[in-house]
């Protein structure tokens, strides 16, 4: 069974927001002397194109916009069992792309693991601080007897630890293949051939962010004076009014702005709030609804402010992630990393898993190089 999942409209609509900015929250009185003259129009930036989710009964593929494709394990539908071991296989792009098996232990894998296809053994590895990790050759010979078996068992001596299931991976391999132009070739992972070992499509150019902004330590966090306050919630127009549990946050985001993320809503694993950015200073702050090249998973209509769900701040990094659960595993959602770069946030990462059934590690579906 083949099943197609817009790679970021899973959860929550899609539409391309932040062309251009709302108005700004509070504004001089027209015909002063001191009206603050109209900014220019913001500079369109390309959309990113993320890649898609597709499901191969139990397992969930998806290629990035650098053609690195990856597969997860997932629970066979009406399991009521949940993995401890997640299996992930990850191919690089390229001629040169590197494959890469990694098996994630969700409480503890510790020792000497053997790994059995069909009853025979693949290989006996260590685990190290819950995950085996294994690359070159040795992750694909694994790969492609893991394609063309039926069951695979991960033992501790004789003790069984967990048996993922196989059902579609081979046709999540050959999934992978056709899309990094593998087919045919002696270097795929499930559609081989006697082509030359490097056959592949060659690596697009990697999307770069520039960044004009310089990241600022995150020092005393900007205070809001409670008009300011009551501007942000217009601007913002939120649905729920969240009580002090739940204040705002501010952050500094450079010498000329500031980062306030206005809580609207809350539930028992999510919290989401509305991005404003903030010019001005102390006392006089001004508002402005963030500006993404690629609007977070869980916003809502066209034309509505962004939500970010449980926003996290990363000051040396000037990152601004958001990641939406689908329920409280965490096996199921939208996750997005973006970078601000002096007047908005460009995306740097995006994640997704439309299906909850047990797989903590999402694809990586859209992936940019800093500079």
């Amino acid at each position: 069974m083949t099943r197609f999942v817009a790679a970021s409209g899973v959860l929550g609509a899609l539409a391309f927001f932040c062309a251009t900015a709302l108005p700004v929250a509070a504004q001089a009185p027209h015909g002063r002397d001191d009206e603050p003259l109209p900014e220019p129009p913001p500079v369109r930036v390309t959309e990113p194109a993320l890649g898609r989710i597709q499901i191969f009964d139990d397992w969930a593929v998806a290629c990035d916009n650098r053609l690195s494709c990856s597969a997860v394990s997932l629970v066979p539908e009406g399991s009521g069992t949940a993995y401890t071991v997640l299996v992930s296989i990850q191919r690089h792009g390229g001629p040169a792309g590197e494959g890469v098996l990694r098996l994630i232990g969700a409480d503890q894998l510790r020792g000497k693991i053997d790994m059995m296809a069909d009853s025979r053994l693949l290989a006996r590895v260590t685990a190290a601080r819950d995950v085996i990790e294994l690359t070159g050759a040795q992750a694909l010979t694994i790969v492609r007897a893991l394609g063309s078996s039926y069951a695979f068992e991960l033992r501790e001596k004789k003790a069984l630890i967990d048996a993922p299931s196989l059902r579609g991976l081979p046709a999540a391999l050959r999934y992978m293949d056709e899309q990094q132009g593998r087919v045919g070739s002696q270097g795929a992972l499930a559609a081989l051939g006697d082509g030359p070992v490097d056959l592949a499509k060659p690596l697009p150019p990697d999307p770069v962010v520039a960044v004009d902004a310089v990241p600022v330590p995150d020092g005393t966090p900007p205070a809001l004076t409670p008009e300011e306050q009551a501007a942000a919630r217009r601007l913002a127009v939120c649905e729920g009014r969240l009580d002090n549990a739940h204040p705002f946050e501010t952050h500094v985001l450079d010498a000329q702005h500031a980062l306030v993320l206005l809580p609207c809503n809350a539930g028992a694993y999510n919290i989401s709030a509305v991005p404003l950015v903030a010019t001005g200073g102390t006392g006089q702050w001004q508002f402005k609804v963030a500006r993404f090249d690629h609007v977070p998973g869980f916003t809502g209509d066209p034309g509505t402010p962004p939500v970010i769900v449980n926003a996290r701040w990363n000051p040396e990094r000037g990152e601004l992630s958001s990641f939406a659960k689908g329920r409280g595993l965490g096996d199921c959602g939208t996750a997005e990393t973006y970078k601000w770069d002096g007047t908005g946030f460009r995306l740097t990462e995006a994640r997704s898993m439309p299906v909850c059934r047990g797989a903590w590690e999402w694809p990586v579906l859209y992936s940019a190089a800093q500079g």
